[in-house]
């Protein structure tokens, strides 16, 4: 009987072990897989639409593009670690040097910066270096890991590349792909546009069902191992 006990306890290990071991070669995956699931096809964040509204009303872009760009890029997560394998960071996945301006000396050609000592965050280096990044929520930071500067900061690039409310599609599918240089970004981005074209739900952390409860659940626990 103790024998069987044992090979139980240690089977239960075994698989333990290796489920954490596929986990961790696959966190990524597994997290956006996660986050898929838990807003579904038309899912939205609640608390984020008001700032998509505002930025869009602010550059004359509909705000359902800048969720649909958000949801894209990085699945509307709020894992502190949102830096892409290129050095892309952000809600909104701006390269530095886009974000700075390409005025700025340092850097790859790419459009990383090493940590060199530059304050991506100061809008007077923006004003310098022709960036891009906008102080939209006021406090005297223009922060590419904060929202609403980041959702600012991609209506701007956007009303520069010629979108408004009124663009027809081939301008959209432009600007996306100066956005993200990948036909596949453009057609991702412009699939879930439709979808929230046709409805928007939005969805209310405080106010979810038991599925959505769970997934809630797994999400903090997949962000606690991961960060």
């Amino acid at each position: 009987m103790r024998k069987v006990f044992r090979l139980s306890i240690l089977f239960v290990l075994i698989v333990l072990i290796g489920s954490s071991i596929i986990y961790w070669q696959n966190r990524e995956r597994v997290q956006n897989e996660l986050y898929r699931t838990y807003y579904g096809q038309y899912g939205v964040p609640a608390e984020n639409i008001d700032i998509y509204e505002q930025a869009g009303d602010r550059y004359e872009v509909d705000w359902k593009l800048l969720a649909a760009i958000h949801r894209v890029e990085t699945i509307f997560s709020k894992s502190s670690a949102m830096q892409s394998s290129v050095g892309a960071i952000g809600p909104f996945q701006f390269m530095p040097k886009t974000w700075v301006g390409w005025g700025y000396e340092g850097g790859t050609s790419l459009g990383d910066i090493e940590h060199d000592g530059i304050d991506l965050t100061d809008p007077d280096a923006i004003k310098q270096y022709g960036g891009l990044g906008v102080d939209a929520s006021g406090d005297g930071k223009a922060d590419p890991t904060d929202l609403t500067d980041s959702a600012h900061t991609a209506a701007k690039y956007l009303n520069q590349h010629a979108v408004t409310t009124r663009s027809d599609r081939g301008t959209l599918e432009s600007a996306l792909f100066e956005y993200n240089r990948s036909e596949q970004y453009v057609s991702d981005v412009l699939s879930q546009y439709d979808a929230y074209q046709q409805q928007i739900e939005p969805i209310d952390a405080n106010d979810l069902d038991f599925k959505k409860e769970t997934l809630a659940l797994l999400l903090r626990i997949s962000l606690r191992l991961t960060n």
